[in-house]
């Protein structure tokens, strides 16, 4: 019988310190990764647990539609929450990370979820168009991102042109969704309107801010490449 591999604490914290909330969050999580581990949760189990918490959440939401609700929605997007952020760390702790367990933690998290969850709050509170807003701002935002580092060969907060403005590319960096997902629970039992109208806010204010900055650092980039020829 094949023996368990033991769980690296150190290992399942990523060496990333972009985002402020997570990072803020690592130590208790990281403990929790290696608790359920050791229950006998693999990385791809959780993944798939953590899907089905965070869709039931969005499900209460819609059957009951009261404070009652809100409060255990909230409740179950918080475990949700917790799950999203342990799954990567067990299969980093453990070394069993896996191309397709990553690639079904994305689809899950960012197609079905989120895209769900803020059309659900949009439905919810009477303003679907603005939670529809939120799902195209925070998927052209990421795909942009992606879109740049494939042709520039960088992340954009990776640029000469980003490391002149530190305090802009630092305010940019402590933003993502994921982590502010963290927040949205105590959002939702506030007024739920409030999450996507935050949310599309700052998702749009990042997206158009970013496509400005990209265009400029393509245009430098074309410049540079036609003095050469």
């Amino acid at each position: 019988m094949k023996k368990k591999v033991e769980f690296n604490i150190k290992k399942s914290i990523k060496t990333t310190k972009d985002i402020f909330i997570s990072r803020m969050l690592d130590p208790y999580t990281a403990k929790i990764a290696k608790f359920l581990y050791n229950l006998g949760f693999s990385a791809n189990l959780t993944t798939f647990i953590t899907f089905l918490l965070g869709m039931l959440g969005i499900v209460v939401l819609l059957l009951m539609p009261n404070y009652t609700g809100l409060i255990i929605a909230a409740i179950l997007i918080t475990l949700r929450n917790i799950g999203d952020t342990v799954d990567g760390k067990i299969a980093r702790g453990s070394g069993t990370f896996t191309p397709i367990g990553g690639f079904a933690d994305i689809v899950l998290d960012w197609i079905f979820f989120h895209a769900a969850f803020f059309v659900a709050i949009g439905y919810l509170t009477n303003h679907l168009a603005l939670g529809f807003l939120c799902v195209t701002g925070f998927m052209s935002r990421e795909f942009t991102r992606r879109k740049f580092i494939q042709n520039y060969g960088i992340k954009v907060t990776e640029t000469k042109e980003a490391k002149k403005l530190p305090f802009i590319v630092s305010l940019v960096k402590k933003y993502d969704l994921a982590s502010a997902f963290w927040l949205i629970p105590i959002l939702l039992l506030i007024n739920p309107v409030l999450i996507i109208y935050i949310i599309a806010i700052i998702e749009y204010t990042l997206l158009f801010g970013e496509l400005g900055f990209d265009l400029v650092c393509f245009w430098r980039k074309s410049k540079g490449i036609a003095k050469k020829e």
